[in-house]
């Protein structure tokens, strides 16, 4: 039997909060998910955007005859695995654009591993791919293809069309908005402009994920570490780059986004050293995490992958002799980019479900998995390009970082003096890692806390029983609006999905303390963000139902449990951003001393956590609940680590 399954693209987004660029698949698991009042509004590319130039099968319904020429335009682009399910059937899967085709019947293995060969073929001759075919069966194997537009009559399409290509692309990357190179020693004045509100250098950490923060540097080559990808991408700036149209097979193969041929042809002068660096951060990953000796985990990937990036971050952030920007290795941002690529497969195993369901951390992966579900998963492009790296380049990365494979020739490599340099600090760089996801699993707590406090929020107001005022009214429907966002449109959707993403947390915040040498059962997540009730709540709560009780009922109090309802779960979660604070303020301490930077000069507040959003520029979300209540009802709601302050600006 032949199956076709709709498949889909993924966007990285750590916060939770957005998915595009889905097709059916995902929307008909969500409507399962919320059949009752889902109206999704996920669009999904049509087929000529995704390169296929023909829908429908080119015939008038007659039955196809075997003498008839038939192309497959994207056979370079099919990924093929053999894979077992869960009640133990083999089954062949092969992708190519949006479409997966799995054969769950071992004779016809061989019609797809020949199929996937072939850019033209007569269709009589497939019955000679395997043993025992007859073409009754084969015929309607390939009208089967031909009906989901991957098969098409020879006169319908060029069959050489790929052939002689000369490389040339659309560049869809677009100009970039800065000017000048930044670094985030301008933390506050690049906060201000970006999202009107500064953040003391001294949080960065707490905004930027600790992967992210080399981004915006520059290399001594003049290129950015964070390329095309710069996050924010407010802060790219323009580079010359050679953009082409990427012949790589498999997934990647003439896609519509091109690759970045410049930062493949850097990545090639610096591979030897970077090979042989890899293989000295192993080994030092290992002495701090010894059970991964016995086999990685995803939550150890992700982990590894993390510390490579956090080293170029630690050199350029680092207080006491800062590498200057445009002074970093191009051994160190290459190693960077490419490693990236890995951090990016391991989180999106851990967090995204959009496709493939989600793993826990404690995972077994190996270096074939790895790469087999960043093609399955799209994993190799991004908003402007594919990975550049060819298939070979992959997989040696993947041998020397994960299976431990010494690079051929390594006892000849030589490494830059800065290289050296670098890794005589790389204790040091872990640290900045390991507290830096330890920052990152604190403040990423704050979403899945959210998306429920909605959900309990909306409960309390959709069944509000007592007299509503006009200002209720209005409060509602505006909160409707964003409920149906978060069911709809985020990842974030059910409380499956969310305890999924605090596990990981869990685990993130817990194996980083094990690495940093502290295995104290109180340096769990769970307690580390755990409510304090204290005098400050009792009076922020005081003053929070007078002034609920005015909008809602038009006087300064009201007897009502609902009122008291929407106040508990309220505060609650209130409370639960407090701790969240406390704990990232403390982890951000760690971060601080170890720069040597010096204390804040004010307090971080939990809206500032919203910045990260804030920094991704026009995107549509999930509004960060404090500000849609502050907004809605006039009040201003502050919570730092020492309390929660909330007063009506109405009659302030």
């Amino acid at each position: 039997m032949l199956r076709l399954i709709a498949a889909n693209l993924c966007v990285h987004e750590e916060a939770g909060w957005k998915v595009s660029e889905t097709v059916d698949s995902w929307r008909t698991g969500v409507n399962e998910l919320r059949a009752d009042r889902m109206d999704t509004q996920l669009d999904m590319d049509d087929a000529t955007d995704s390169g296929c130039p023909v829908m429908a099968r080119s015939t008038s319904g007659a039955a196809l005859e075997a003498g008839r020429e038939l192309v497959f335009p994207n056979y370079k682009r099919v990924f093929q695995q053999v894979l077992t399910d869960s009640s133990g059937l083999t089954e062949l899967h092969l992708w190519v654009d949006d479409k997966e085709i799995v054969f769950d019947e071992p004779e016809l293995f061989s019609f797809g591993e020949h199929l996937v060969k072939q850019r033209s073929f007569i269709a009589g001759t497939a019955v000679n791919w395997g043993e025992g075919y007859s073409w009754p069966r084969i015929r309607e194997l390939l009208e089967q293809l031909m009906d989901e537009g991957i098969l098409f009559h020879g006169n319908a399409i060029e069959a050489d069309a790929d052939a002689g290509h000369n490389g040339s692309c659309r560049v869809i990357l677009p100009a970039a908005e800065s000017r000048v190179p930044r670094t985030w020693f301008e933390c506050e004045a690049i906060t201000r402009e970006l999202t009107g509100r500064p953040i003391d250098l001294s949080y960065l950490e707490l905004v930027i994920p600790i992967f992210r923060v080399a981004h915006i540097v520059l290399d001594a080559e003049g290129r950015q570490v964070g390329e095309a990808n710069v996050f924010p991408k407010a802060l790219r700036i323009e580079v010359p780059t050679d953009w082409r149209a990427c012949l790589h097979a498999g997934s990647r193969y003439q896609s519509d986004q091109p690759m970045n041929v410049s930062a493949l042809k850097a990545m090639r002068r610096h591979w030897p050293q970077m090979m042989k660096v890899l293989t000295i951060i192993r080994e030092a990953y290992l002495a701090r995490f010894p059970k991964a000796r016995a086999g990685w985990t995803v939550g150890d990937l992700e982990r590894l992958s993390s510390l490579v990036l956090a080293i170029p971050a630690y050199l350029v952030m680092q207080t006491r002799q800062p590498v200057p920007n445009g002074q970093l290795h191009p051994v160190l941002s290459c190693l960077f980019r490419v490693t990236d690529g890995l951090r990016i497969t391991m989180h999106q195993m851990l967090f995204l479900p959009t496709r493939e369901s989600t793993l826990r951390p404690d995972t077994p992966m190996t270096s074939p998995e790895i790469y087999a579900y960043a093609e399955r998963n799209h994993v190799f492009f991004s908003d402007y390009g594919v990975c550049a790296g060819p298939r070979s380049m992959i997989e040696e990365f993947l041998r020397v970082l994960v299976d431990g494979q010494a690079p051929d020739g390594a006892e000849s490599v030589q490494l830059n003096r800065e290289v050296g340099a670098a890794l005589d600090d790389l204790e040091n760089a872990f640290d900045y890692g390991l507290y830096g996801l330890q920052a990152y699993a604190v403040v990423f707590s704050l979403w899945p806390a959210m998306a429920r406090a909605y959900e309990c929020l909306w409960s309390v107001l959709e069944n509000w029983t007592d007299e509503r005022a006009e200002t209720f009214r209005a409060f509602r429907d505006r909160f409707e609006r964003d409920i149906d966002f978060l069911r709809t449109r985020s990842l974030l959707v059910t409380e499956e999905w969310r305890e999924s993403r605090e596990a990981v947390y869990a685990d993130m915040y817990e194996r980083c303390a094990e690495g940093l040498g502290n295995r104290a059962t109180a340096n769990t997540l769970a307690k580390r963000i755990a409510p304090e009730r204290s005098e400050n709540t009792k009076r922020a709560t005081d003053r929070l139902r007078g002034i609920l009780s005015q909008r809602f009922f038009g006087v300064c109090a009201a007897d009502s449990p609902d009122l008291e309802n929407f106040m508990r779960v309220l505060m609650e979660y209130l409370g639960l951003e407090q701790a969240i604070v406390r704990a990232a303020c403390s982890t951000q301490g760690s971060i601080n001393r170890l720069l040597g930077r010096t204390e804040p000069t004010r307090p971080f507040q939990a809206s500032d956590i919203d910045l990260f959003n804030q920094l991704q520029g026009d995107v549509e979300r999930v509004p960060y609940l404090a500000r849609e209540i502050e907004d809605a009802l006039g009040m201003k709601i502050v919570v730092t680590r020492n309390g929660i302050e909330i007063t009506d600006r109405i009659t302030a």
